[in-house]
């Protein structure tokens, strides 16, 4: 009942600030609505002057140069990409300490440890390793792959794109170096012909000896290897992300809003009346939870509907993940505002909001961050939430592909509800 009590009294006090509503209803709409006008719902598109960059891993080195033939395919290579390679230990500085180990100088193995690395965490489309002895062995007419590592997490088009280089590429050596070996065939043969064919030979092609024309498959093979565990992503349209991203954003101003009730029942002196009921700490804030719950689900509703009914955004294939997912999300928001109110920290929080939003991809995809701020933005809810959005609304998954998000979504609502408990006081 003391629950009950408190949510109803929360809820009617929540709904009452007008200046609060606005804030948490129509802001967001301030920004989704021009986005989603002014922009087509055709994707987010990232235009770069520079190459992309491509690792590169080449073990066909000889007296620490490359073979002449895997020069060509690099060459061919750098045509399109920034080739990443003859990496050293500062280079693998963001990894393990197994990578910094094998980087301990510069080579191919630190080349290869390096590229795997940065596919596995989905801060490159693919990356290419060229085998030890490739020269050798297209002079020698024999076949040899080499391999395109790739993650299917990204645009699967960039990958293509690689696929396509690197055939391109392996497909010229070949080529080049069959018509050379075809051209020394051919002369061989010549040779042990009677006097009267070479003449004849010699008479029809103006004195000289034609080359012949390559019949056999390509010499390189480009073998695709896909990783054994990761996320097939989709990049999500301008609707997609914009709706979703501001959405997650001001779900986590609730914060603020939790921060300035409880400070407000301070002040007021309405907390240390409560001192003399038989009321405990738990059953409080689990007042205050359900009431801001009410607020940011009807805060998320509002915002979807919006996007649904205006703009057509898809809302994906599971509502009931949709809305369970929603929850988490929300009850992790308000727990901190709990924990916030709990440890007294009002300085400096929107500040903090806004800027764990951008970092967590709420304004723009997460993709467009530099490798060091897509590494940290883990340790934030509101990457768990726009992930686990994205998942639903962006690429169609279903409940179980957000188990994890919501798990780790309702981890942090229990980490700081418990340090909210822990900490809570009812004097002002």
């Amino acid at each position: 009942m003391h629950i009950l009590a408190v949510w109803l009294k929360d809820l009617k006090l929540l709904l009452r600030d007008r200046g609060e509503m606005a804030s948490l209803f129509l802001m967001p709409l301030a920004f989704i609505l021009p986005i989603c006008l002014a922009f087509p719902a055709n994707g987010y598109n990232l235009t770069e002057d520079r190459k992309p960059g491509l690792p590169v891993a080449n073990f066909d080195v000889t007296g620490g140069q490359p073979g002449e033939h895997a020069q060509t395919l690099l060459d061919s290579l750098a045509e399109s990409y920034t080739l990443e390679h003859n990496l050293t230990r500062a280079d693998a500085a963001a990894f393990s300490a197994e990578v910094q180990a094998i980087c301990a100088t510069t080579g191919p193995s630190c080349d290869e440890v390096t590229a795997r690395a940065r596919v596995a965490l989905d801060w490159r489309t693919a990356a290419v390793v060229i085998p030890a002895g490739f020269s050798n062995a297209i002079d020698a007419g024999e076949s040899i792959s080499v391999t395109l590592l790739y993650n299917p997490s990204r645009n699967s088009a960039e990958r293509q794109l690689v696929e396509g280089v690197l055939t391109g590429g392996a497909m010229r050596v070949s080529i080049e170096q069959q018509l050379l070996n075809g051209l020394e065939q051919f002369g061989d043969l010549l040779d042990l012909a009677p006097e009267e064919i070479q003449t004849n030979i010699r008479a029809s092609n103006g004195g000289d000896a034609p080359p012949a024309a390559p019949t056999l498959a390509p010499a390189i093979a480009v073998v695709s290897v896909q990783p054994g565990a990761v996320r097939i992503t989709t990049q999500p349209n301008t609707l997609q992300q914009t709706i979703p991203g501001y959405t997650v954003m001001f779900i986590y101003f609730l914060i603020g809003t939790v921060v300035a009730s409880v400070q407000l029942e301070r002040n007021t002196g309405v907390l240390r009346r409560l001192l003399v009921t038989p009321m405990s700490k738990s059953a409080l804030l689990a007042g205050k939870i359900l009431s801001a719950l009410v607020i940011g689900v009807l805060q998320v509703a509002a915002m979807f509907a919006v996007g649904a009914i205006f703009f057509g955004l898809t809302l994906g294939n599971a509502p009931g993940a949709l809305v369970v997912l929603t929850i988490a999300v929300v009850l992790s928001a308000v727990c901190i505002g709990l924990a916030a109110a709990a440890y007294r920290i009002e300085r400096g929080l929107t500040i903090m909001l806004i800027v764990g939003a951008l970092i967590a991809g709420c304004a723009f995809p997460a993709d467009w961050l530099p490798p060091f701020l897509r590494t940290i933005n883990i340790a934030l809810p509101q990457t768990w939430a726009m992930q686990g959005y994205q998942d639903l609304i962006t690429r169609g998954m279903g409940f179980g592909a957000v188990l994890p998000e919501i798990g780790v979504l309702l981890g942090f609502a229990a980490i700081f509800f418990g340090l909210a408990v822990r900490k809570f006081d009812w004097e002002g």
